[in-house]
């Protein structure tokens, strides 16, 4: 029997030779993310290989997944590249406490107001926290009970001013008013 299976597989070699892959939308048999269905037309390829195919029922759009469709190149251009997920517990560091003088009240935190390292403060949402550093201009780190946020400070405000309108006063590019005869 092994000549049997020889056999066997280089005829389906030969069809797959023979059977060029569907084109641009035909319709192919690939199982849909989203829905579960079979029927998909094929929106775009990457030399003989489907690259992307469109759901016939629920219209969403994916790569084409078939067993039959190999080689698969690693990058592709349909794709994008995964992005390591990293735990909250290993992202954050470990809390450090910034020496502060506990004899000052916390200030209420205004986005407006400028802070200093070692000051507290008070947040609406956060609650109150100890200014840890600061990183760049019109920023600041605090950390607060659940984590140190950078928070915005010493905004300036816009000095802008409301244009007042002036009347009687030509236009340069304004045609000329017209001072006509009356008609009777």
């Amino acid at each position: 029997m092994p000549g049997t299976i020889g056999l066997r597989t280089l005829q389906e070699a030969s069809k797959q030779l023979i059977m060029a892959t569907p084109g641009v939308g035909e319709d192919i048999e690939d199982v849909c993310t989203r829905c579960g269905d079979t029927w998909h037309v094929v929106m775009a390829k990457l030399g003989d290989r489907v690259a992307k195919v469109v759901c016939k029922l629920c219209g969403s759009q994916h790569n084409y997944r078939s067993e039959k469709n190999t080689p698969v190149v690693a990058a592709s251009a349909w794709t994008r590249p995964r992005r390591r997920r990293f735990d909250r517990a290993k992202a954050t560091p470990p809390a450090s406490v910034t020496a502060f003088d506990p004899s000052k009240p916390p200030r209420g935190y205004s986005p407006k107001d400028s802070y200093l390292p070692g000051e507290r403060l008070i947040h609406a949402t956060f609650g109150v926290g100890v200014v840890a550093s600061i990183p760049g201009p019109g920023k600041v780190d605090v950390q607060f009970a659940a984590g140190m946020r950078t928070m915005a400070c010493a905004k300036a405000t816009a000095r802008l001013e409301r244009p007042i309108a002036v009347e009687d006063v030509p236009v340069p590019d304004s045609p000329e008013p017209k001072v006509g005869r009356g008609r009777s």
